[in-house]
């Protein structure tokens, strides 16, 4: 998602560019209008303020796009002496989980093309498939919706939210820098919750008691990702046998009262479970055998590597995902895809959950 624009300024560059009119770069000089529900803006216009692109004009040929993961007004193919008008209104959309809980399935899809765009109820509202139309614009980089489930929040309320996972992989890290299964406590965690929440350096364990830098300063969080993440309760109970299907496993991570509560974590081998298409891959099917092509070839979650997810095996053992979902004591690195929810008042700004025009939301 990385491009070659021309970035023009902040909140507080936008003030700039209303007062001064002009700002002078490399490619001339372009000229941006601020207006907001049709009025010349005299003020900047602030990401929580409920507000949305309404359009955007340039002339001589410049052209621009506003990024809501960043607020931003980015500028390409600037030409000299150019305008660019930019109208913001109102934004009257829906939350982006109650958005997402109106597109649920009116019957059970049988086929890829059936799911791409909406979700099923099974134990929460999830994306289920091969490839569905589930691309957020997150952090500036691309994300995946997992779905809508009802959990605790830190505050001690329920709500429906959001989850997230990152597209690809941050890094290739150990859970902990010692044979243990506590999330809370692991090494892992640490890292997410302070290296890559915050995007400051780390150092992380990668094998054992090996460690190296990871640059969460390019890969982390930038602030206001940050800032839309809720911190909730993550359900951490032992996971009791693979040679069982993900209906049983989903009951087994919520079976106990061990919880973690906090902001980034994995996605939970039931996620992996029931991303794959129930018409190929029966829910009867233990996911010992997910190997199967019926079940990792239609299960978006699947890339074809091993992963790290946050649940430990009844060996008290972390459990990777990938073609088999497995507790393991190798301290080796497998990839970790940070997973997060997102707060209730999130919005819906734009695009329609494809991989070329992901949601945008703020």
């Amino acid at each position: 998602m990385k491009k070659n624009l021309i970035i023009f300024g902040l909140l507080f560059t936008m003030v700039i560019l209303i007062s001064l009119g002009f700002i002078k770069k490399e490619h001339g000089n372009v000229k941006v209008n601020t207006y907001i529900d049709g009025k010349l803006a005299a003020v900047p216009i602030e990401s929580t303020k409920g507000y949305k692109v309404a359009n955007i004009n340039c002339t001589n040929g410049t052209t621009a796009k506003f990024n809501y993961s960043t607020w931003r007004l980015e500028i390409a193919a600037a030409s000299n002496d150019s305008t660019c008008t930019i109208e913001f209104v109102s934004n009257d959309e829906k939350n982006f989980a109650d958005y997402l809980i109106e597109k649920v399935c009116t019957t059970t899809p049988t086929e890829n093309h059936e799911a791409v765009d909406c979700l099923v109820n099974e134990n929460g509202y999830r994306y289920e498939g091969s490839n569905p139309n589930n691309y957020v614009l997150f952090n500036n980089e691309l994300w995946r919706i997992i779905g809508v489930f009802n959990v605790a929040t830190e505050n001690g309320s329920n709500q429906n939210l959001v989850k997230l996972i990152r597209n690809s992989e941050i890094d290739s890290l150990s859970w902990n820098n010692s044979y243990s299964g506590n999330w809370g406590t692991s090494s892992l965690q640490e890292q997410l919750n302070n290296g890559y929440l915050n995007a400051t350096d780390s150092t992380c364990a990668y094998y054992a008691n090996l460690t190296k830098t990871c640059y969460f300063s390019k890969t982390g969080l930038d602030e206001i990702s940050r800032n839309q993440i809720e911190s909730v309760d993550w359900h951490l109970s032992v996971v009791g046998d693979t040679d069982s299907p993900v209906t049983t496993i989903y009951s087994d991570e919520r079976s106990g009262s061990d919880k973690w509560t906090g902001k980034v974590g994995l996605m939970y081998p039931s996620d992996y479970g029931y991303a794959v298409l129930a018409s190929s891959c029966s829910r009867t099917t233990n996911v010992s055998r997910y190997y199967t092509s019926d079940c990792s070839g239609e299960n978006w979650l699947n890339t074809h590597n091993y992963e790290w997810s946050i649940a430990k095996y009844y060996n008290g053992l972390p459990m990777v995902l990938g073609y088999v979902i497995s507790g393991t004591d190798d301290p080796s690195s497998y990839n970790v895809r940070p997973t997060i929810y997102l707060k209730s008042e999130i919005k819906l700004m734009g695009g329609n959950g494809s991989y070329d025009n992901p949601y945008e939301i703020s």
